[in-house]
């Protein structure tokens, strides 16, 4: 009996001691969090790079090993970079917009895939028309910031 007391004490000696010595854990952003900033990151590429064609923005919001699979196609970031360039010199008064819905996300620890259906609306003078494509992306964090790893597009039928 004397050596259960002994044990208790002991046992409730070491637990509080452990307790004590532990910092409390930083509060970690959810799930949700994870993937409303990797949807921003897809907003703001569009915006950027495929609305804006600012080839500087691409190292931002996409990894150095990224890959683009556009119909059919194998793009990286120097394919696209050369894609804005060409694209500046265009002379074009069109205003490309995208709207994105998402279709499913998976978070596993710092890898996030995001599939949604995109929604391009083009504007020129007063036309107006829209484009689609399925897509999804692959997103690690790196140094506490979400870019895009491999993307995956394919292009809707046109209604």
């Amino acid at each position: 009996m004397k050596k259960l007391q002994v044990l208790a004490i002991l046992l409730f000696a070491i637990t509080t001691i452990s307790c004590a010595n532990k910092e409390p854990k930083k509060l970690q952003q959810t799930d949700e969090e994870d993937i409303a900033a990797v949807e921003e990151v897809v907003q703001k590429l569009f915006d950027e790079v495929w609305a804006g064609y600012d080839e500087n923005a691409i190292t931002k919001y996409q990894t150095d090993d990224f890959l683009l699979l556009e119909h059919g196609e194998v793009w990286n970031n120097d394919t696209i970079a050369n894609w804005c360039l060409k694209a500046q010199k265009r002379v074009s008064n069109t205003k490309r917009i995208n709207n994105f819905e998402r279709i499913g996300a998976r978070v596993n620890g710092d890898k996030l895939w995001l599939a949604y259906h995109n929604t391009g609306t083009f504007k020129r003078d007063t036309l107006s028309y829209n484009r689609g494509w399925l897509e999804s992306v692959v997103a690690v964090k790196q140094d506490s910031v979400w870019k895009l790893e491999l993307m995956h597009s394919t292009r809707m039928p046109v209604e």
